[in-house]
């Protein structure tokens, strides 16, 4: 009896717990379901956000690669918003408004009004400013929008109706900006620079006694006791380009390759006069030794002059070159935050001293450096300038005539490298 009435007991006791936690569960399941519904909501709007920093960060980079290189305000325009639309946002594309009223591409200016060490700040200029030439602008700003504004409008939540919530909105704003540079430029000057390939056509020459005589009827050529001179401020080259330009009218004349290079570092300097950032450049040049011709300038003119008073002759020891070079960039007068660029430019094949890749290769395992290079000619050595280059995080570019190679330059100048800042 007393064993029956024990059982009976523990089974009611039991049922009583079996009904206190069914209702304990009837209670926790729906809260249980709300704390996973908002949990569920919380990580999808923390990707969406991430989704809309990526495609923001990318677009703002399009963007000011695209201004830096083409210099129109359309061209950058165009890449931020198809590089945009190339990111999903919550899987749609991010897209970009073309209008200016939009306010989704910015143009502006970045300072650091607390010094090297501060933050960047970014001041807008009216694009219409920019796109007529009258302000440069530094820095673009892509303004992601996933809201009421933007185009894609606001993100819906994988579980609506939580907190009495079916969407969400969030934006993220993007800037990248063109920094400073420190350039050494590395330039040919052996023999082979100042080669010039004179094809005369048939019937024509500087040596005809009527050639010479025109000569020195313009002034370039003197005739003393039966023998003709040069000249004040005339040799064989410039007497040979009259002749070729003036008295047959050919056209522009063949040039050296020195000469080509001294107008393509002309031109490269007339660009950056005409940015907003403040470049240094340094030089160095190479024939059968390497020497740093001067540091780093921010007196362009002085760059210009140094130059000008080279003249080519020896061999090629373009890594010879390269190790002067890199001794300005190491210098005081480098800036720490100025992105260190290296332009080496060659119209022949290396031929003494220390190989220009090895050279390379020991740069980029001490120094935060690109290294661009530019081979001239049919001479030159493509292949392993193009493996200088890719080794030092640059590009190489080829020039056959000399108005290209002046073109090489000037895209150099205008490929300002850029950060983003925000």
């Amino acid at each position: 009896m007393n064993t029956k009435l024990d059982q009976n007991r523990y089974s009611r006791k039991a049922d009583q717990r079996r009904g206190t936690v069914m209702a304990l569960m009837a209670f926790l399941l729906p809260v249980l379901a709300m704390l996973s519904a908002f949990c569920i909501n919380t990580a999808h709007m923390q990707l969406t956000r991430t989704e809309l920093v990526i495609a923001t960060d990318v677009s703002a980079k399009a963007a000011g690669r695209a201004f830096s290189e083409l210099q129109t305000v359309e061209a950058a325009k165009t890449a931020g918003r198809v590089t945009a639309a190339l990111n999903t946002v919550d899987g749609d594309p991010l897209r970009i408004r073309e209008a200016d009223s939009a306010n989704e591409i910015e143009f502006g200016m970045t300072t650091q009004p607390d010094g090297f060490t501060g933050r960047y700040h970014f001041q807008k200029i009216p694009t219409e400013s920019v796109a007529n030439g009258s302000v440069i602008a530094s820095a673009i700003r892509v303004n992601g929008l996933r809201n009421n504004q933007g185009l894609s409008g606001r993100v819906p939540l994988i579980i609506p109706g939580i907190l009495s919530q079916d969407d969400f909105a969030t934006a993220q704003a993007s800037i990248a900006m063109q920094v400073d540079r420190d350039i050494s430029m590395v330039l040919d000057r052996s023999g082979s620079m100042n080669y010039i390939d004179w094809d005369w056509p048939s019937g024509m020459s500087p040596w005809y006694s009527s050639t010479k005589n025109a000569g020195v009827e313009a002034g370039v050529l003197r005739y003393e006791s039966g023998n003709y001179y040069y000249a004040a401020g005339q040799n064989s080259t410039s007497y040979k380009q009259w002749v070729w330009e003036h008295h047959y009218g050919l056209g522009d004349p063949p040039r050296s390759p020195w000469e080509y290079l001294v107008m393509s570092v002309e031109a490269f300097i007339d660009v950056l006069d005409a940015t907003a950032q403040e470049e240094q450049i340094s030089v160095a040049s190479y024939a059968s030794e390497g020497r740093l011709d001067t540091y780093l300038e921010k007196n362009h003119s002085h760059v210009e002059a140094v130059v000008n008073a080279m003249s080519p002759g020896g061999a090629t020891a373009i890594g010879r070159g390269m190790q002067e070079a890199i001794q300005a960039l190491l210098d005081s007068a480098a800036r720490p935050y100025a992105e260190k660029t290296m332009v080496v430019m060659t119209d022949g094949i290396h031929n003494t001293g220390i190989d220009p890749v090895d050279v390379a290769q020991s740069f980029m395992g001490q120094y935060n450096l690109t290294i661009h290079t530019v081979t001239f000619g049919p001479g030159a050595d493509q292949a392993r300038m193009q493996n200088v280059a890719n080794i030092g995080g640059g590009r190489h570019y080829h020039a056959e005539t000399g108005s290209e190679l002046i073109a090489i330059f000037e895209e150099i100048a205008n490929n300002l490298p850029t950060i983003l800042t925000q």
